[in-house]
């Protein structure tokens, strides 16, 4: 039979103006007797009707309660009429709840009968009606409503898919209901009974050696179906369920995941995302992190792919559960590692997910090897300059969450070791390559072992950077020089050294990466240390042409070392001697020419900033695998306002002597070279006191006029 929706009058019906006005002094007449009272009452009811005026229309859709939406609707006016009928909605309810408990009887009853527990249709529309019946009902009577329930979840897992998903839908329907009642401990632990029921079968399932699918003989022995089924009813469920139930289900059901896939593999990951999706919070525990990174991991099992990523991801959020309440924070960091290196696996794995684990990989070092765990971590490392004032509580948490750093670390330096072939794709480097940002100085302690490894296969790869792989492979290890500088790169790979005049070690290929990524070094470094160099390499290299190389090498690294220097305003006044001298060499002109306009530059940017360091830059650690140089070089964190005209006054202190050494350069210069040296002549005028830059430019002028009169003479003297 067709059913139409009940949809009231509106709040300010339809009515002609003189019965409404006549039903108001009706009620008024009834309800107070005085004029102030009338005109109270009038305003009243006047501004209730204003504040319930934009309600929308009452919801009748998907069998919802009339009483309850009237009463929702209406049960804060003061208006007569609505109380009227807000009184008569709760008596109509009484009515149905009476109605209804002899209307569940009949029809459980019903399904008592072996004829009509064998129409599926049947049986269908009758759940169907109990579930919206059931509703109705007083649930506060939990003796009554219990046998209702068990009857709906037995067949909430029967094996006619009708009847099931019926079934279902209404478990969920009636849970969803129950939350309003004082009954919800017994309907929780209801399920829990129905779980407990189900999972030693689940158990065998998961753990059995042979597999066991829906058409295998064992199935029906094993209770495979009714075991899935349950878990999608739990799914449904999981949010309406008391959190000590919903412990007793965490606690319990990662002893039905396995290591191997199964039919209930999916199903399980579906209940613990549905758990984790709940508001009321709930504690992991370990040993299902320890569960899913042993089904993720990809050394021992050959699982399908997409269920092995769900677990990485799931990982992940079980242990960001623990992140978000800081008294937890020892449990996170005691999990990490079991955490990164099931991930880390399958990113090394090679396999269709392996870029997308690599994210995910990347997304927890982003939120895990945090501040705190840097602070507490760097506590912990020799240093004489250190003053240890930690309590005795604040020093072991400090070891604690330095061996997790550790430990994670170790898994980054396992993904280049355990590669079969040796070929190291990019997504390992670029989750490499985001380690040695993220941890910045700090790589230097925790990741050089790594920084060996990588050099191992630069040596292999020296002269082969133009396939792809290598190209990675050079920008992972320049992750390496930016996090912790050229001067902690040289002492772990020092470019030429000798013990007892015997060559130990020759890293010639490493110099073209540092002229890369080197970003915030030193120039006092490069003078005192990288320039001396010259003299042992000429013993190192067995050719000239080897030699020629190499020195080229050397001094291409002069602009990479004055981008962002750390002391530009202590050592510039010398670096400007070396850079008279190196003008002398025609083919050091360039190198200069890059270093002085970085310099002026970089600095100027900043003290021009409108907006300061904070607004316009980032900061150095951000970089990623794929960018290129220039985008690679930006600005440290010291580089304030501050430190730039500081050093912006060093350089004009020495910028009219090397105005006057670029001039005779460009005078002597053929064509193709003055533009570069039209560009470094301006950078330095442009910061150069105007009346300065006025007196040098009077004197060339001057000195070219001299020139040309010599000419003249001579000519005259020549035609005579």
């Amino acid at each position: 039979m067709e059913t139409t929706n009940f949809v009231p009058p509106p709040i300010d019906d339809e009515r002609s103006a003189e019965n409404r006005g006549s039903m108001c002094d009706l009620d008024q007449k009834l309800d107070q007797p005085t004029e102030g009272g009338r005109l109270k009452n009038m305003y009243r009811e006047k501004e209730t009707e204003d504040k319930l005026g934009g309600v929308p229309p009452l919801n009748l859709e998907n069998n919802s309660d009339l009483c309850e939406e009237l009463i929702k609707r209406y049960g804060k006016s003061g208006a007569k009429r609505h109380k009227h009928l807000c009184a008569s909605a709760s008596a109509m309810r009484k009515v149905h709840e009476e109605e209804a408990n002899d209307a569940v009887s009949v029809l459980v009853s019903l399904l008592k009968i072996p004829e009509v527990a064998q129409s599926p249709a049947t049986v269908r529309s009758v759940v169907k009606s109990l579930g919206f019946l059931i509703k109705l009902c007083d649930l506060e009577h939990w003796k009554f409503a219990q046998s209702v329930f068990e009857m709906i979840l037995e067949f909430s897992i029967d094996k006619r898919p009708k009847v099931r998903k019926c079934a279902q839908v209404c478990v969920e329907e009636i849970y969803k209901a129950v939350q309003c009642t004082n009954v919800v401990k017994e309907a929780s632990e209801l399920f829990g009974l129905v779980f407990d029921k189900y999972l030693p079968f689940a158990i065998t399932i998961a753990w059995c050696m042979v597999e066991i699918t829906e058409d295998s003989e064992r199935a029906e022995e094993f209770k495979l179906m009714e075991s899935v089924h349950m878990l999608r009813v739990l799914k449904r469920i999981v949010q309406y369920l008391l959190n000590d139930v919903v412990w007793k289900v965490m606690s319990q059901i990662h002893k039905i995941m396995g290591s191997k896939f199964s039919l209930l593999t999916r199903r399980i990951f579906a209940v613990l995302e549905a758990i984790l999706e709940r508001e009321e919070e709930i504690i992991v525990p370990e040993i299902f992190i320890f569960a899913l990174g042993k089904y993720a991991s990809t050394k021992e099992n050959n699982n399908p792919v997409d269920t092995v990523l769900r677990a990485c991801v799931l990982s992940k959020r079980c242990i960001d559960k623990l992140y978000v309440d800081a008294d937890k924070r020892s449990i996170w960091v005691a999990n990490l590692h079991l955490v990164f290196e099931p991930i880390a696996d399958v990113v090394c794995a090679g396999i269709s997910v392996s870029g997308q684990a690599a994210g995910v990989l990347k997304e927890l070092v982003d939120q895990y090897i945090d501040d705190d765990l840097k602070i507490s971590a760097s506590n912990t490392l020799p240093g004489d300059d250190k003053v240890m004032t930690t309590s005795v509580s604040e020093a072991l948490m400090n070891v604690r969450e330095s061996r997790a750093l550790e430990l994670v670390c170790d898994a980054t330096k396992t993904m280049l070791l355990t590669n079969s072939d040796g070929a190291l794709d990019k997504n390992i480097l670029s989750v490499i390559s985001h380690m040695f940002l993220k941890l910045g100085q700090l790589s230097y302690f925790y990741l050089k072992d790594v920084v060996h490894e990588l050099a191992k296969l630069l040596r292999i790869a020296n002269g082969d950077l133009t396939r792809k792989k290598c190209q990675y492979l050079e920008e992972c290890f320049g992750s390496a020089v930016i996090a912790m500088g050229a001067e902690k790169i040289l002492t772990l790979l020092p470019v030429v050294s000798f013990e007892e005049e015997e060559l130990t070690s020759l890293n010639i290929w490493i110099l073209p990466i540092l002229r890369k990524y080197v970003v915030g070094s030193s120039l006092g470094y490069y003078m005192e240390h990288i320039i001396p160099l010259l003299q042992p390499l000429q013993q190192a290299c067995k050719t000239g042409t080897e030699l020629q190389a190499a020195t080229c090498a050397f001094w291409d690294l002069l602009p990479a070392f004055c981008c962002y220097p750390t002391d530009t305003h202590i050592k510039f006044d010398a670096l400007a001697k070396k850079l008279l001298l190196l003008m002398e060499d025609d083919s050091m002109h360039e190198n200069v020419h890059l270093a002085l306009q970085q310099l002026v530059n970089q600095n100027k940017s900043i003290v021009e900033s409108t907006q300061g360091i904070e607004g316009s830059f980032k900061h150095s650690t951000t970089c990623a695998i794929n960018e290129s140089t220039a985008e690679s070089q930006m600005v440290p964190s010291h580089y304030t306002m501050k430190v730039a005209k500081r050093n912006i006054k060093a350089l004009a202190s020495c910028s009219v002597v090397l105005l006057q050494a670029l001039t005779d350069v460009f005078s002597n210069s053929p064509l193709e070279r003055r533009k570069y040296l039209k560009e470094t002549i301006g950078c330095l005028a442009s910061i150069t006191d105007i009346i300065e830059v006025k007196k040098f430019f009077i004197s060339l002028l001057a000195g070219e006029l001299e020139n040309q009169g010599g000419n003249r003479k001579v000519d005259e003297q020549g035609a005579q």
